[in-house]
């Protein structure tokens, strides 16, 4: 895995084992750029850290609809992507330790996104970006 890929005028944060490229990003970004991101870019790993840590960020499993998430002051920007989107909402660069949800849809309400997903652990998004090994379509994840 590296960072920081020339592609044309554009750059990809990342490009994953399997070949697929990820725009990795800390900041709300307008429409336009998330629009334009997405010409050169196959999917997005929002770091939504500080809005989970403030509660900004909720994330809980529901009996009969899986997991479900509320994101207050959501990055509107990004009501218009199209790839697919994980959520980093914990990660230790310490210990390497951390939570991330795989959204499978979300809908966006002024400046709220709500919205259903998987979680995954840290340890398998990074088997999958560095070793192309699948993840579980629904992954138990320590709370």
């Amino acid at each position: 895995m590296a960072t920081e890929i020339p592609l044309g005028n554009r750059r990809a944060d990342c490009i994953l084992r399997c070949g697929k490229r990820a725009e990795i990003q800390a900041h709300p970004l307008a429409p336009v750029e998330v629009a334009g991101r997405e010409a050169h870019a196959d999917l997005w790993i929002l770091d939504c850290r500080a809005a989970h840590a403030h509660d900004r960020l909720l994330v809980w499993d529901d009996p009969e609809f899986g997991t479900l998430f509320r994101w207050d002051r959501a990055w509107q920007g990004f009501a218009v992507a199209k790839r697919p989107a994980f959520l980093n909402t914990e990660l230790d660069i310490s210990t390497g330790r951390g939570t991330f949800l795989e959204v499978t849809g979300w809908i966006f309400d002024g400046y709220r996104a709500l919205g259903s997903g998987r979680p995954h652990t840290a340890a398998a998004i990074r088997s999958w970006m560095r070793y192309d090994i699948p993840l579980p379509s629904h992954e138990a994840v320590a709370q």
